[in-house]
């Protein structure tokens, strides 16, 4: 099998039911989900299983929930002999990706994204920032746009080449929206956050998660991991500390990342995670890579199969 590079959604992949077709067919994803039970204090499984949505959409709860079904693919997908050579992921995903790179364990990781969870959701208390997804216009001139515009905005998040998000105080996203509007994006749609993420904004979360990331075990990445503050790969150990406080305010550099990834030959990529978002985001970058979603029973046994 040709190099494949496991790619882990973030935030807004969550959906009511993920990883719980694998707890009930693999003991790997079961002991994840016991862990993560244990660690955040409620029942793990009741959550991905029934939400309700609404709960298991909040940042406080999505972070961790996304990050153990992840991390329970990944397990399975490893027990079955199917390792990635290369790993990234979008956001909360990144850690999805350290993960499967071993730089930490699943008990670090998850106390890692539940505090980064939490801070995220209290980074904004007086509620000014928000976040708008622009479409069908050129990094180039979102970005041109936002540097021009009273107030705090900026790209949070470059997903395609003609999908970005920007991230801020509320008025100033609203009027670089008219602005990116006027000079003819197809739409600007404002997204329901609890906040700006991957914004000056976020410099509240910083400080705690600092201390959090430093007291942290962090090991080298057995396997590149390519990060979204620099679209390149990492396995240092102090780097990964780096990017990982880095990311909260810095821009991930989706479109950067995946055609760094084929640019170093890799054209063969996992979604390892519940949806296709990813999937969609990588044929918009170039249709001609080889992507494929992995989130249940089902497709770990049509992997199989054609491997055997």
């Amino acid at each position: 099998m040709e190099k494949t590079a496991f790619i882990y959604p973030g935030q807004g992949s969550q959906t009511v039911g993920m990883g719980i077709s694998l707890v009930e067919q693999y003991p790997q994803a079961a002991d994840i989900f016991e862990k993560a039970s244990a660690l955040a204090g409620y029942d793990m499984i009741e959550l991905c299983a029934n939400g309700p949505v609404e709960k298991l959409s909040r940042t406080l709860y999505t972070q961790p929930a996304l990050f153990t079904v992840e991390a329970a693919i990944t397990d399975v997908l490893k027990v079955n002999g199917i390792e990635p050579a290369f790993a990234a992921g979008h956001s909360l995903g990144e850690y999805g990706a350290w993960y499967a790179a071993n730089v930490f364990s699943f008990e670090d990781g998850f106390k890692l994204v539940s505090e980064r969870g939490q801070l995220m959701d209290e980074a904004d208390p007086e509620g000014i920032g928000t976040m708008s997804a622009v479409i069908g216009l050129s990094r180039d001139i979102v970005e041109s746009v936002c540097k021009n515009t009273d107030g705090i905005v900026v790209v949070a998040n470059c997903n395609s080449p003609l999908q970005h998000v920007i991230s801020g105080e509320k008025g100033a996203v609203d009027q670089a929206g008219k602005e990116l509007k006027a000079k003819g994006a197809k739409r600007v749609l404002p997204l329901k956050v609890s906040g700006a993420f991957h914004s000056p904004l976020m410099e509240n979360a910083l400080s705690q998660f600092t201390e959090t990331v430093n007291n942290t075990s962090i090991s080298e990445a057995v396997i590149p991991v390519y990060a979204n503050v620099t679209a390149s790969p990492v396995k240092k150990a102090d780097e990964i500390r780096t990017l990982m406080i880095q990311q909260l305010v810095s821009t991930v550099r989706w479109t950067e990342t995946v055609q760094a990834f084929k640019k170093g030959g890799i054209s063969r990529f996992f979604e390892t995670g519940p949806g296709q978002v990813l999937a969609g985001l990588l044929k918009r970058i170039d249709a001609s890579l080889d992507v494929r979603s992995v989130s249940g029973v089902d497709e770990i046994q049509e992997l199989n199969k054609e491997r055997s």
